[in-house]
């Protein structure tokens, strides 16, 4: 124990060397520790230091501590001991504790420190020639509301981690991280006459940098990511620096430049460096004028009042005798006196240093680099697939690979819908957690998964909702409920055990994982962008082939299954199933799950009541488990029925998963969702106009279903503080548009409407007596009809339209059956 306790010791310190030495400048660490350093050298090493110095903690792979080994689960199984989460696995909440766990400050501390305020002097200077940028993220917090703690760090990290590298290469000092906000000065500790173009450089390259990391992220971290930005703010003037001594002392800056600063950051804009007239007034001085274009208006700041504010662009060339020439040739045949000199853009600027680099921003690249995340997301849980089999089977177990028969292949809707898939006893095992290091599949069945997901993304319609992008926000938001319910712990040493049994056996099924995950992928394919309701209403051939319920939800399934069972993926559905057992099993959670996005269907939303009630609320249930079997199958079936809910509702929740995410994200997709109906009306295929009443629909459909559903995800006790989340952003968003929904909805329509009257040309034949909206709602195309739709589904629809009558209290979900019925 006490080796162990030493090196922990050591490796703190060694820590802690690292931040002070990145946190302070030179001078400042000189003040702080005096001549410490020359009297550790003279001081004698505790032998304890170097007793097994060669033995070393490794974080990456705690089995060795303090010289013994962590028992394996085997050996802990037969000496009777139960496997706990902390023998697999060094959870997030397990290192942040131990990195924030510092013994409490004695009293003699206090006293101490006290005594060093009171009778040492502040270590604090004034510089007065410095230049100070402030750098935000705009779109960070929408960005958060939609992932993992891991991935926002995961952002943060390698973008100010290359800021830092990039501060190092200009001499800038940087001072400090305030959430995703990034501080950094030029002038200080070492004054120099150059800083305002220095911190011009810096913020040009940060800028580029940004831009470029983003759209490589976005393969790990999912859609949105290439579509953040950055706004930086720039201001010269003094200001006193030095370190704020106290528990946690660290360095800072306070004065009326810091304040500048910030003001030119927040009244930025995206991807673009806004300094103020001090610092626009170094760099004339310095020759470098080229590189600023006033501000159109005046910028009001704190205590200033309204302030001229200069963009900058030092990309923009230096007016040459050449260019002068040409520009007064220029001006002598357009006789005009107000020629300006090319510039350059900043967009420009960014667009070529993606291509230099091997990134582009069209529309094509940036659908592979999702159909690469989702690719990445699918072989995740793969790998928990194959690691799950490897543990629990024998080694020749799946030496023969399974080739499916025509009857496991067929896919058929005509049977009863599932009420419970059941999960196989192994799913609740205590000997499993988590995935090997050294686990993986082989580069056929990679590229086989790649080319699949390829394949699905290309039969999504270009639909402003129901896309592929649609789909790929859906999958992130079941990605991370999914990750919620298998890395939540209540506690250290709780058993793999309990946890598979408290979360009804998910944490513990890779494979019934990877379908839902599979599921959200797929779930809107071929989707034409209108309900359900219209293509029965317009005896679509899918609506009669599917009998007329849940036609595009089927189609979905249909098109995903048939593709998946081309023999072309052969290596991929070895992986996924090696028996007829587990391909039912896939094919039954496959079609739950789907069909549960239909909330429009009555029928399946009265039953859904039933089976909910029946699982989490069996009192007051008149429809109980069935009595003549045996207590354990009764058993077995309640937690099979109670799995299929969770997943069931994880699918709900993450189609629409906007309403429960920021403000900003919301409106987003708002937004989207009013083009694709306001489309589908215009072509004919639209039961109402979505202008009329927005807003009112908006609110009942938060009252009867959304807020009910992040209810449910808070009522099944598997998803942490995800469900909480969810559920405070849904009330949040509710009353946001109750406050602002009017406007908005206002402003969207307007917007959309002149928008369709720039791009829709004017009919040819005589319009009857009827209004102008009327005329725009019957459609434009000169050949009179819509093109054919194959299949749109009725969930999301739904929260468009309002319904004419009020919608019953008791169910949100069994009332909607149409757009038209919605409020």
């Amino acid at each position: 124990f006490v080796n162990y306790r030493q090196k922990i010791v050591v490796r703190s310190a060694a820590h802690s060397t690292r931040i002070v030495n990145s946190l302070y400048p030179q001078f400042v660490r000189e003040n702080l520790f005096g001549n410490e350093n020359q009297t550790r050298k003279d001081a004698p090493v505790d032998q304890a230091t170097n007793t097994n110095s060669t033995q070393e903690y490794d974080e990456e792979d705690p089995q060795v501590v303090g010289g013994t080994s962590v028992l394996s689960a085997s050996v802990q199984k037969r000496k009777g001991l139960k496997s706990k989460v902390s023998d697999f696995v060094d959870t997030p909440a397990t290192q942040l504790k131990r990195f924030l766990n510092h013994p409490m400050p004695s009293r003699e501390y206090d006293y101490n420190l006290c005594t060093e305020i009171g009778e040492m002097e502040p270590i604090a200077e004034v510089f007065e020639k410095t230049t100070v940028m402030l750098a935000d993220i705009e779109g960070f917090t929408a960005w958060c509301s939609e992932r993992e703690p891991s991935q926002v760090f995961r952002l943060l990290e390698t973008v100010y981690r290359e800021f830092d590298i990039e501060a190092r290469k200009l001499g800038v000092f940087k001072v400090e991280t305030v959430g995703d906000c990034y501080v950094a000065v030029t002038g200080l500790p070492d004054q120099r006459d150059d800083h305002a173009i220095v911190i011009a450089k810096y913020a040009v390259r940060c800028l580029l940098k940004f831009n470029v990391l983003t759209k490589r992220l976005e393969a790990n971290l999912g859609p949105g990511t290439a579509s953040l930005g950055m706004r930086f703010g720039l201001h010269s003037g003094p200001v006193m620096a030095g370190v704020l001594r106290g528990e946690k002392s660290r360095f800072q800056l306070f004065g009326d430049t810091i304040n500048v600063a910030s003001r030119m950051e927040s009244t930025g804009e995206k991807n673009m460096i806004q300094v103020s007239q001090d610092t626009a007034d170094l760099l004339n001085a310095s020759g470098k004028g080229h590189w600023l274009t006033p501000r159109d208006g005046p910028v009001s700041a704190k205590g200033k009042g309204s302030i001229l504010t200069y963009w900058l662009q030092p990309n923009r060339r230096r007016p040459s005798m050449h260019g002068s020439l040409r520009q007064n040739m220029s001006e002598t045949a357009n006789s005009s006196s107000d020629a300006k000199v090319p510039t350059v853009s900043l967009d420009r600027a960014l667009r070529q240093s993606w291509k230099c680099i091997g990134i582009d921003n069209d529309t094509l690249v940036a659908k592979e680099r999702l159909i690469r995340w989702n690719a990445a997301i699918l072989e995740s849980f793969l790998l928990k697939i194959v690691d799950n089999r490897n543990i629990h089977s024998a080694a020749d177990a799946f030496l023969d690979q399974f080739i499916p028969s025509k009857e496991d292949k067929h896919l058929s809707f005509s049977e009863k819908l599932s009420e419970t898939v059941m999960f196989p006893e192994v799913a609740y095992r205590d000997d499993y957690y988590g995935v090997s290091s050294d686990v993986a599949i082989s580069s056929d069945a990679q590229i086989e998964l790649l080319e699949y997901v390829a394949k699905i993304a290309s039969m999504y319609r270009d639909v402003p909702f129901h896309n592929f992008d649609h789909a790929s926000h859906v999958t992130m938001s079941a990605n991370k409920l999914l990750n919620r319910v298998c890395t939540t712990f209540e506690d250290e040493e709780e058993d793999i055990s309990s946890v598979a049994a408290r979360t009804f056996g998910i944490s513990a099924d890779p494979l019934a994982q990877f379908v839902v995950v599979f599921s959200s992928l797929v779930h809107d394919v071929d989707h034409q962008g209108v309900p359900n309701a219209q293509l029965v209403k317009e005896l679509d051939p899918l609506a009669i082939q599917f009998d007329n319920r849940s036609v595009a939800e089927k189609r979905s399934i249909t098109i995903a299954w048939n593709v998946l069972m081309e023999d072309r993926f052969r290596e991929l559905q070895s992986l996924i199933f090696v028996n007829g057992d587990e391909m039912r099993r896939f094919k039954q959670l496959l079609i739950n799950t789907v069909l549960a996005t239909d909330i429009a269907d009555k029928k399946r939303s009265a039953i859904g009541k039933i089976r909910w009630q029946k699982a989490f609320h069996p009192s007051q249930s008149h429809n109980s488990l069935d009595e003549s079997s045996s207590t354990q199958d009764r058993v077995a079936n309640l937690r099979s029925l109670k799995a299929t809910l969770v997943f069931e509702q994880i699918m709900q929740a993450s189609d629409v998963a906007h309403t429960m995410q920021h403000w900003e994200t919301f409106k987003k997709w708002n937004v989207r969702l009013y083009k694709e109906l306001s489309k589908g009306y215009r072509e004919g295929r639209g039961a109402s106009d979505p202008r009329e009443g927005w807003y009112p629909g908006e609110i009942g459909f938060f009252d009867f279903y959304i807020i009910p559903l992040a209810k449910k995800l808070k009522e099944c006790g598997v998803f942490g503080s995800a469900a909480s989340e969810y559920l405070d952003y849904a009330l949040e968003n509710r009353r946001r548009w109750e406050e602002e929904g009017t406007e908005i909805a206002r402003k969207m329509v307007l917007e959309n409407d002149s928008l369709l009257a720039k791009t829709v040309p004017p009919q040819n034949e005589a319009v009857p007596a009827q209004s102008k909206d009327d005329a725009l709602a019957k459609g434009s195309s000169s050949e009179g009809s819509p093109k054919k739709a194959e299949s749109p589904k009725n969930d999301v629809p739904a929260e468009l339209c309002p319904p004419k009558e009020a919608a019953p209290t008791e169910s949100p979900v069994s009332s909607i059956d149409s757009p038209g019925e919605l409020v």
